[in-house]
């Protein structure tokens, strides 16, 4: 064979080889030899999902008078024994413009108290800025949730802040021209339109509501403590009255009832702290509950749950029906699949008061961890466990780890395996 052909051969071979044992290594110093996902920290809430009933101590007030009717009070207002609910008025046409001359005395009312405290300067400008940035953010929030009452509120305050600022600035000495328009456009309004023919006034205090959808007494208020899972499932709505007016709404605390599973109902039992409540189509934040009352027929039938709250705004006051969430608590921790843990023996050695070592072995859950090539056994202390996945202590006390050894944050914790133990070399 001619020597340079075999030196052409030789080279070739060894290149290959060299090429297969260089991936051979890359193989190997990125590839495990078992799947492995890493331990990495998250919050979970702790949650059951259901459908929430609201009961209030809810009082309709009906209007036996003819007329139009003009509310005196906003959407979710306190208001207190004796106050007025509305004016009557004989027409939309009286109503509206005597609506208008009393939203215009408004307005002159903040430019004359405005130009009262103008020598005062105790606001500085960054203040009366930020002021106006938040009335406008607060604003477009309640169109954007279709809250005129609240926007309607917004803008007034919006205006009081823009004014301010004018007077600030110096842009305006005085307003006493705007004022004195205002009193003419609200004299000749008042002169235009007639007076209300009657007033609604309530009997009761609490939060006022326009809205009545049929469901006030459906659940009474006063058979909280004995209601049951058959009163929430055949609960029927009646007709609301052409002559209401709305309501109130007393009382400190109103409730959420809602159905759940007998596991569900255990899990409730046996949580010894307050819950919160998330309802999604009402409003977005959690409002803080207590479990007030669990009911079951029989410890393997669904249950009913009764959970009190004493928040109260206007986006909670019209909500009755609504999916929610029942938040029981919090866990920040590392994230583990189920399919990782194993029961594995773990050695413990102590000391007496004479210095001897005694060494203890107990079988402990825990998960195998990759180190190098090497396999490790980890002890786990487990805080919360889903269907897939459990959330684990970083940092348990003596009492919950029987072991020195802990799964930590960015390990590679092995999830699928056969043959596996402490201190194994995967090869």
């Amino acid at each position: 064979m001619d020597k340079l052909l075999f030196k052409r051969i030789l080279v070739a071979v060894l290149t290959v080889l060299a090429i297969v044992y260089v991936l051979y290594l890359l193989i190997s110093a990125n590839f495990d030899m078992y799947p492995t996902e890493n331990a990495v920290q998250v919050t979970v809430t702790d949650k059951i999902s259901s459908n929430g009933f609201i009961v209030r101590d809810e009082t309709v007030i009906n209007n036996d008078t003819t007329g139009v009717l003009s509310y005196s009070c906003d959407e979710g207002e306190q208001i207190g024994v004796g106050g007025e609910i509305a004016k009557i008025y004989a027409s939309e046409e009286d109503a509206r413009a005597q609506t208008m001359a009393d939203s215009l005395e408004a307005q002159k009312s903040d430019l004359e108290s405005l130009q009262k405290n103008s020598s005062v300067n105790t606001v500085g400008i960054d203040t009366i800025n930020n002021s106006i940035n938040n009335n406008i953010i607060s604003y477009i929030d309640d169109i954007n949730n279709e809250n005129l009452s609240s926007a309607f509120s917004d803008s007034n305050n919006l205006l009081y802040s823009i004014n301010q600022r004018y007077l600030y600035t110096g842009k305006y000495a005085d307003f006493n021209s705007q004022i004195q328009s205002l009193q003419s456009e609200i004299d000749s309004l008042r002169n235009s339109a007639g007076n209300s023919i009657g007033v609604i006034k309530t009997d009761k205090a609490g939060y006022f509501s326009e809205f009545c959808d049929g469901y006030e007494s459906s659940i009474k208020y006063s058979d909280i403590d004995s209601v049951k899972l058959s009163d929430l499932e055949n609960v029927t709505k009646q007709n609301v009255s052409q002559n209401c007016a709305g309501k109130i709404v007393s009382g400190l605390n109103w409730y959420v009832l809602c159905k759940v599973s007998s596991d569900e109902a255990t899990r409730l039992s046996i949580w010894n702290s307050d819950v919160s409540i998330s309802f999604s189509n009402a409003t977005a934040m959690q409002i803080p509950a207590s479990i007030y009352r669990i009911h079951q027929e029989s410890k393997d039938s669904d249950a009913i749950v009764v959970l009190e709250c004493d928040y109260m705004d206007d986006s909670l006051i019209e909500a009755r029906y609504e999916p929610i969430e029942i938040g029981l608590g919090t866990y920040t921790g590392l994230r583990i699949s189920k399919k990782a843990i194993h029961d594995d023996y773990v050695t413990k050695t102590t000391y007496d008061d004479n210095g001897t070592p005694h060494t203890e072995e107990k079988k402990v859950q825990g998960v195998y961890v990759m180190y190098g090539s090497e396999v490790q056994f980890k002890e786990i202390s487990i805080l919360y466990s889903d269907d897939d996945y459990v959330i684990c202590d970083p940092s348990p006390s003596e009492e919950d780890l029987f072991s020195d050894e802990t799964v930590s944050m960015y390990d590679k914790v092995i999830i699928e395996g056969d043959d596996l133990y402490d201190g194994k070399i995967a090869q």
